[in-house]
């Protein structure tokens, strides 16, 4: 089972490197929680026709996990997805918890209007402390 599900844009760099990061610590250190991921690169719009099968996937997904962790990148205040995700998670009461790794990086509304937990990115030990 996954306690961290992860949501990230797959084009920005930094989201890729910190992604990376995420993997190496779980599979380094027993108390890190275990992460899977769901990349912001969808050529499948929310609406479209294959986006309710993808949809009930990433809802297992969510509900499997203990935490949602969104990465807020250049683009993330305007995806459907994940605002749709983050939404999900509140709705499954999960606790949602982002990231910035550029502080210029704008947050989507779900998660300003929403419970969520700014983390600091680098900090292990906040993702070791903070489960449910």
């Amino acid at each position: 089972m996954s306690e961290l599900f992860i949501s990230c844009q797959s084009a920005d760099p930094l989201a890729h490197s910190f992604r990376q990061q995420l993997e190496d610590w779980s599979e380094q250190d027993w108390e890190f929680p275990t992460v899977s991921f769901h990349e912001q690169h969808l050529p499948i719009r929310f609406t479209g026709f294959h986006a309710a099968k993808i949809k009930r996937q990433l809802k297992r997904d969510i509900k499997r996990a203990h935490r949602l962790l969104v990465i807020v990148s250049r683009e993330t205040w305007q995806s459907e997805w994940t605002d749709w995700e983050i939404a999900t998670a509140i709705q499954a009461g999960k606790t949602v918890l982002a990231t910035k790794l550029d502080s210029t990086n704008i947050a989507p509304l779900a998660l300003i209007a929403g419970p969520s937990t700014w983390v600091p990115p680098f900090d292990r030990s906040v993702f070791t402390q903070q489960r449910n």
